[in-house]
């Protein structure tokens, strides 16, 4: 048995180094793919080759997922099997059973079961709250309820706003002599990131899980993350306060409320209730720029750049008070994923929404045509072809980006959970900084150190690794799957 991350599944098929030997010993396995989703049209379209090569040679393998909608479905199952897939219309999608297991093999044979009791239905209230600019409202509402015996999850879209909703509710929590409910690592209060060195992030792991975890505290207690927490970890909140975000990525976040069903809930807390974060002003139009691209603050534009997603996640939302799942999983997949539910959306909107859906049609072709540039011929004869060598091969990767940098510091700097010898910058953090740089110790203090890279200044604490306050800008912070 092998466990390892998707990214090296995909280096299978990449033109880098070693890319045959990842292929021929991944065919004697079988492959499952968890957490299969289709928000990465680059990444996609690398997992359908992978899919074609390992079937096509005899390979079996498993896709796991609840939240794929039947575009990617098809995109998926027809390079696995070599065929084309046409993607059925919207009734036919939303009207499929729903869980489902489908067995395919090349050839076409197909055979699906469904699955008659896919375990405990769980009954979610839903509440729009206009806060997503309110740090301070959002702070609020969580720390009434973790006072009141909930263990509370609080999931932001930005690391930006995960600190400020972080300091927002600190601040709640000594007025209302409230500190105890603060999520802790040690002795600090922390936010869950992705910004932080890889001990101090296992240590962020390990004080969630034993709090929010199935063996964990029975209430009082406040956690505030962005989307590293939406899956890969069982925890269990009493309630749960997210940003707007795709329905997909939603039923993920829901995951993570009433997750153990044998649990007792406090008082006040016996029915599920998820509070979605949005935007005061109901236009998200008004976000489009004019060259058709999604611009704003809180992730809409940065992180999740389709508007048309968005709002149809938003509807559904204001249609259904109260989502029944898994029964309404597989509605609310198909109508903010499907192309036939989103065309009509920019159809219906006026010129600025069909630019912008022009825009997005735009960026997935071309995403997707900058991964097929990126793939292993597997028509050319071994050893008479050559991948790319220096500055190109280093930009081949498995995700497209600028490229993160890793700093490494001659002498460490304090973290959470021990001494920091190496930290991850995002590539934006990083703009224009040169490659030699190298980063430079201004202060060391418990838990906290302040140091330049190239000619911009940096804080690395307990809230992670930002710039610093003087120095602080607004960015989309894309922190996907775990980040």
């Amino acid at each position: 048995i092998v466990v390892g991350t998707v990214d090296q599944v995909l280096l299978s098929t990449l033109m880098v180094p070693h890319a045959h030997l990842r292929a021929a010993a991944l065919l004697r396995h079988l492959l499952v793919v968890d957490e299969v989703h289709a928000s990465d049209a680059y990444m996609t379209r690398l997992l359908e080759e992978v899919l074609a090569h390992h079937v096509g040679a005899g390979g079996h393998t498993l896709l796991l997922s609840a939240t794929l909608g039947a575009a990617a479905r098809c995109r998926l199952e027809g390079a696995a099997t070599n065929t084309e897939r046409p993607c059925p219309l919207l009734g036919a999608a939303t009207a499929a059973a729903y869980p489902l297991v489908t067995a395919e093999v090349r050839g076409d044979v197909r055979t699906e079961l469904v699955v008659e009791e896919p375990g405990s239905p769980k009954r979610v209230t839903v509440e729009l709250a206009p806060w997503m600019d309110d740090a301070s409202a959002v702070a609020e509402r969580a720390v009434a309820a973790a006072e009141r015996g909930a263990r509370v999850l609080v999931i932001r879209n930005t690391v930006t706003d995960c600190v400020a909703t972080q300091l927002a509710a600190e601040h709640q929590a000594a007025d209302r002599g409230s500190k105890h409910v603060l999520l802790r690592a040690g002795t600090a209060p922390v936010p869950h990131h992705s910004r932080y060195a890889r001990k101090d992030r296992e240590a962020l792991d390990c004080a969630l899980e034993a709090a929010f975890g199935r063996d964990g505290v029975a209430g009082h207690v406040l956690a505030i993350a962005t989307q590293t927490v939406q899956q890969s970890l069982d925890i269990d909140a009493d309630l749960l306060l997210t940003d707007l975000c795709p329905a997909d990525v939603l039923l993920q976040r829901i995951g993570r409320l009433f997750r153990h069903s044998d649990r007792r809930r406090p008082d006040g807390f016996e029915a599920a209730r998820v509070v979605v974060l949005v935007p005061q002003e109901r236009d998200l139009g008004e976000r489009i720029a004019r060259d058709g691209t999604l611009r704003g603050q809180h992730g809409i534009g940065s992180v999740y750049e389709d508007a048309a997603v968005l709002e149809a996640t938003w509807l559904e939302l204001e249609r259904r008070p109260e989502l029944d799942l898994p029964a309404h999983n597989r509605v609310l997949v198909e109508q903010s994923t499907h192309p036939e539910a989103l065309d009509a959306i920019a159809a219906g909107r006026g010129p600025a929404w069909q630019r912008h859906r022009e825009h997005v049609l735009g960026r997935i072709l071309g995403d997707r045509r900058v991964a097929s540039l990126n793939l292993v011929d597997r028509r050319a004869e071994f050893g008479e072809f050559e991948f790319p060598c220096g500055e190109t091969e280093r930009r081949i990767t498995t995700r497209l980006g600028e490229g993160d940098r890793l700093l490494t510091f001659a002498e460490p700097i304090p973290g959470l959970a021990g001494p920091v010898h190496m930290l991850t910058m995002p590539a934006w953090m990083a703009r224009g900084v040169p490659a030699e740089a190298e980063p430079t110790v201004l202060e060391r203090a418990e838990h906290r150190a302040r140091f330049t890279f190239g000619e911009r200044e940096y804080v690395y604490d307990r809230l992670g690794l930002r710039l610093a306050p003087e120095k602080s800008e607004e960015h989309g912070d894309e922190e996907e799957d775990g980040g």
